[in-house]
């Protein structure tokens, strides 16, 4: 069957709760706006062992039973055995996936109900390769993130409501070197957080998918850059909210992510950084990853 969209949702059901309540909102999904009959699937990437899911899945099957069930939705569990990481479990689901759009989502979110339609809408009007959620924190009132800004010295922060950042400003800012990129829609954000986005299959198949061997962290910025560097654009959909609870899917120490950030960045600029790149910034290159490497030491 053909799907308008697939949702992905990696998950290590380490908190069955919030993933009950993601996938409750993603059924109150309003699609009308979108003007088509094609259904959407929902793929549950689950890194664990099928024991683990089926002790999960029963519980939730209730949600799609309700009354309220959109029938226009519908599901399937994907066991992977273990823990692949984030891009392992993000890539098996695409290779599944049979639509038009793919679109990534953690499990700790809740989804407003004209979210997806507002992904889809914003794709259509601006033919952007990806689309960025507003997304907040639990609160519904803190913003997270709506894309991130990227500087070459191998740095990417979130985006405030004005679409700057702490790096807007500086020399090695990505909108200060409109050369180092193929002529295309130079504006912000310059990628989506992949806790909620939208992508086109069309990305995937002209880029590949996501660097398996990032397992976690910085895989969205790698997946940004090389489609930008493939003449792909960025957009917000600004009504698209989302509310994201981060638990600790990766509860797992801090010191994991120093150890990600160090090793996934250097993957980042060694494998996508021409010479050009590096002739113009290598010491901001060379610092920030100083930066990370004593991140890495302070937290083993």
């Amino acid at each position: 069957m053909n799907y308008l969209a697939t949702i992905i949702i990696p998950t290590l059901l380490s908190n069955p709760d919030y993933l009950k309540n993601c996938l409750a909102s993603l059924q109150k999904q309003k699609l009308n706006a979108v003007k088509t009959k094609a259904p959407i699937e929902i793929i549950i990437a689950c890194n664990t062992s099928q024991q683990e899911m089926q002790q999960v899945q029963k519980d939730l099957e209730n949600i799609w039973q309700a009354p309220s069930a959109n029938p226009q939705i519908t599901w399937q569990w994907l066991c992977l055995g273990k823990n692949i990481g984030f891009t392992g479990a993000v890539n098996a689901g695409i290779k599944q996936a049979q639509s038009k759009y793919i679109v990534l989502l953690n499990d700790d979110t809740v989804v407003t109900e004209n979210w997806l339609s507002e992904l889809i809408l914003t794709q259509q009007k601006t033919g952007a390769e990806m689309v960025a959620s507003k997304i907040y924190l639990s609160d519904q009132k803190t913003l997270d993130s709506q894309g991130f800004g990227f500087a070459w010295r191998g740095k990417a922060e979130a985006l405030d409501q004005n679409l700057q950042c702490s790096l807007s400003s500086a020399k090695d800012y990505w909108l200060n070197n409109p050369e180092l990129l193929p002529k295309t829609k130079m504006t912000e954000p310059f990628g989506p957080d992949a806790a909620a986005a939208l992508y086109t299959k069309e990305l995937f198949g002209q880029i590949g998918l996501l660097s398996e061997d990032f397992f976690a962290y910085l895989e969205d910025v790698d997946l940004a850059l090389r489609a930008r560097q493939a003449g792909m654009n960025c957009v917000l959909a600004e009504k698209a909210i989302v509310y994201h609870y981060k638990h600790a899917s990766s509860s797992i120490k801090q010191g994991f992510k120093a150890k990600q950030d160090l090793k996934n960045w250097w993957k980042i600029v060694n494998r996508r950084y021409n010479s050009a790149i590096w002739k113009k910034f290598a010491e901001l290159i060379i610092v920030e990853r100083m930066k990370n490497l004593f991140g890495y030491w302070k937290n083993y």
